[in-house]
């Protein structure tokens, strides 16, 4: 009976010790979201250490909203909107500025984020990365129309004890960027209250 509940338990640990950790928490006003065709990718800002991940964050959402069938514009066309308006470091935004880049860029909604957190922990020789963003959809007031954010670690504790090398950190923040992404789904929002 012992041998049958190690067989039954052993998977159990090995499965839970190989699984990442974290979270995802996210708002969606469906109406509204439902109505977001075109968007302006705004630059993110960045918390991190690192000073490309707010860049390559940008760059994961512009892919995965390309890949929901959103029509964004061109992170160049924003960027030189965004420099033409006099916005310092392109980040904060009044409801006079979301007004005048809609009209110029013919957008009817923004995608503002921060990577609010991009390292690499250490646990002995054992490292592995750690993401945490936010990502947010507005409308041309800059009412929030949705909004995820969390955090995860890559830690394996298999990982750890068998020395597995862990996820590649751009690739992690890839992941969690479009794991973030994939609860805003426009089509799916279509008749929701």
């Amino acid at each position: 009976m012992k041998k049958l509940l190690m067989v039954l338990i052993l998977p159990i640990f090995f499965i839970t010790g190989c699984a990442t950790q974290g979270n995802v928490n996210f708002f969606v006003k469906p109406r509204s979201a439902a109505r977001i065709k075109r968007v302006a990718v705004l630059p993110f800002m960045n918390y991190s250490n690192d000073k490309f991940a707010g860049g390559r964050a940008r760059d994961f959402v512009i892919t995965a909203l390309l890949q929901k069938g959103i029509d964004v514009v061109p992170k160049g066309e924003v960027d030189r909107e965004v420099k033409r308006l006099g916005v310092p470091n392109g980040f904060y935004f009044d409801t006079n500025d979301l007004h005048v880049l809609a009209d110029v860029l013919k957008v009817n909604g923004f995608v503002q984020g921060s990577v609010d957190e991009y390292k690499i922990e250490r646990r002995g020789s054992y490292a592995y990365p750690v993401v945490a963003l936010t990502i947010k959809i507005l409308d041309t007031n800059g009412n929030v129309v949705w909004q995820a954010s969390g955090v995860k670690s890559y830690y394996s504790t298999i990982g750890r004890l068998f020395g597995l090398k862990t996820k590649d950190p751009i690739l992690a923040l890839q992941e969690f960027t479009y794991q973030l992404l994939k609860t805003f789904n426009p089509s799916e929002l279509k008749g929701k209250k």
